[in-house]
């Protein structure tokens, strides 16, 4: 009569766990591939294209929480019952990764776009717009203004009033916000945004990987 496994010996994966698991690792790769490249590629062309306000603006919910919360929500609700859902601890690091390459690549893809396209100016101080966060109406010396408003923290503080000359970098085709001289913009981190998508890819196919072996544990059940 067969004897049962001991407690130990149960929780080591067999050889054919291991296979199994290396080929559910192999098809969740292409899924985590395909969501970093769209999180990393919509935040670094936001400004360096630069897209429209209606996709920036929106950009940064979907890339810095949507998708990392889905990233782990999908493969935690694939072919395993509604009571039986539960997420490892791979998710944490999958979500943040993904969270922190959104806001990497759009500084990066921001960098960029400074080292491209940025001017120097003075500007005329036109209007302040004293909100929860004050906004500057900026207007260079031949009268044409600058998009988007010079915002609270980016040289419109509290001192500002109409008819101040401000120095500031700027985007002349608005895909950036204005900032003051003083504030020039760091080196892009390619290293840190290439980092951060592996840990993002590797985790998140991982977490797959485990919660596979969750449904399958449940299947034997």
């Amino acid at each position: 009569m067969a004897q049962p496994r001991s407690g130990i010996d149960a929780e080591q994966p067999s050889e054919a766990d291991v296979r199994q698991g290396g080929s559910v690792f192999l098809r969740w790769l292409p899924f985590f591939l395909a969501w970093m490249a769209v999180i990393a590629g919509l935040m670094w062309s936001a400004p360096v294209v630069p897209l429209p306000s209606f996709i920036t603006a929106p950009s940064w919910l979907l890339c810095a929480f949507l998708m990392p919360l889905a990233a782990f929500l999908v493969p935690a609700c694939w072919r395993i019952p509604r009571n039986e859902r539960k997420l490892t601890w791979l998710a944490l690091p999958t979500f943040l990764a993904g969270a922190a390459l959104a806001l990497v690549a759009g500084g990066v893809g921001a960098g960029l776009a400074w080292n491209e396209r940025g001017r120097s100016t003075q500007a005329e101080v036109v209007a302040v717009d004293e909100g929860k966060t004050n906004r500057c109406t900026l207007r260079k010396a031949d009268g044409e203004e600058i998009s988007p408003d010079l915002r609270e923290g980016e040289g419109c503080d509290g001192g500002v009033r109409p008819g101040d000359v401000l120095s500031v970098r700027y985007d002349p085709e608005g895909g950036l916000e204005p900032t003051a001289e003083s504030g020039k913009p760091g080196e892009p981190r390619w290293d840190v945004m290439a980092g951060l998508a592996v840990v993002f890819v590797v985790f998140g196919a991982s977490g797959a990987v485990r919660m596979d072996r969750r449904r399958r544990e449940h299947d034997r059940a």
